[in-house]
């Protein structure tokens, strides 16, 4: 069944946000973990790195990393400025990224930022705002710290240059799903983000997820000074029975491998809205939809501004259809065909 995969696919996510979460003996390792997972980090500069490998579906592991800082801000958005790629064995990488500074939103996009509509911002704001302090995961329902079990001390490790305690163990996924029900439930009031929130997962999917899921493994990498989080990593193994496996397009399983690693934390992360944007709705026509269906759109609700005219929008969407035929002529290792692809994106 579809859902499996995208099962997985959220529970990698709920794994890197443990990260965020703002011993000798097995008590003084479970102690050293209670107390990781309640430490406030509130800025960091993140790294994630991780590999996803799907069986009979790709042919070569789809590599991802996301970096930047981030900095968390009482009653509105995070601020966060992240760059992400995406590539193959292939040969070809796709670069994105999001920035905000808690009151602006921007799309990154092949070098170029496309903002969020301001009105939508305010209202997420609004939300954020009737809540006291910042943003937790516990207010969400979330609690990463349940989801590992069977730890153990695995010594000393220095990570991002400092010294950390070393801990390893597996993962309880039925813990972790069953959490994650708690998150769908509260997420829509915790965020303000209205009623389009996905539907709790049942027993059945627990169970589907929890027997396709094959000795799941994580590191955790503690500060030894100030007890908070400085690297969280692990490895998920899925084998897809047979008779689904038609359904997930010949899935047969695979695996996802991840670090998440944070450095400078609690620092004076600086993050500021670029000099020059076009408006998002720019990018979500030109791509047909494309993007709404992946959730970076909406409905964008903002009128042009004094220098976004029709005519303005109109040479936007036409550059758009060059860069698209652009890429469709280009082959995936010719870099300097890509480059001249996205320089058309540049013209003005």
């Amino acid at each position: 069944m579809r859902r499996l995969a995208l099962l997985l696919l959220v529970a990698l996510g709920a794994v890197l946000l443990a990260s965020c979460g703002g011993g000798d003996d097995q008590e003084g390792v479970e102690d050293l973990l209670d107390k990781a997972f309640s430490g406030d980090i509130h800025s960091a500069d993140l790294k994630l790195e991780a590999e996803v490998e799907l069986k009979g579906l790709v042919k070569d592991p789809i590599k991802i990393e996301a970096e930047g800082p981030f900095r968390t801000n009482e009653g509105k958005l995070p601020s966060a400025d992240i760059e992400l790629r995406v590539g193959s064995g292939g040969g070809q990488t796709i670069t994105s990224g999001v920035l905000t500074t808690g009151d602006r939103v921007f799309l990154k996009f092949q070098d170029v930022y496309y903002e969020q509509p301001q009105a939508q911002v305010r209202r997420t704001n609004r939300g954020l705002a009737k809540r006291k302090g910042r943003p937790t995961l516990g207010q969400l329902g979330l609690d990463p710290r349940s989801w590992l079990a069977e730890a153990k001390d695995e010594g000393d490790a220095e990570v991002a240059g400092v010294d950390t305690h070393h801990v390893s163990g597996t993962l309880d996924v039925v813990s972790l799903m069953r959490n994650l029900n708690k998150f769908v439930r509260r997420s829509a009031s915790a965020l303000g983000s209205g009623s389009d929130t996905p539907a709790p997962l049942t027993g059945a999917d627990i169970r589907e997820l929890s027997d396709a899921v094959k000795d799941p493994s994580f590191d955790v990498y503690v500060g030894k000074q100030d007890n908070l989080i400085r690297r969280v990593s692990g490895r998920i193994e899925f084998d897809i029975p047979e008779a689904d496996q038609s359904g997930l397009g010949g899935l047969r399983g695979g695996s996802i491998k991840f670090s998440v690693e944070l450095r400078d934390v609690n620092g004076d992360q600086a993050i500021e809205a670029p000099t020059h944007s076009r408006p998002l709705s720019t990018l979500t026509d030109s791509l047909g939809g494309a993007l709404d269906a992946l959730g970076a759109g909406g409905g964008t609700g903002q009128e042009p501004g004094p220098e976004e005219g029709a005519e303005d929008g109109s040479s936007d969407a036409d550059q758009f259809r060059q860069y698209a035929d652009c890429l469709d002529k280009a082959r995936p290792e010719d870099t300097e065909q890509l480059q001249r692809c996205a320089d058309l994106l540049q013209q003005p």
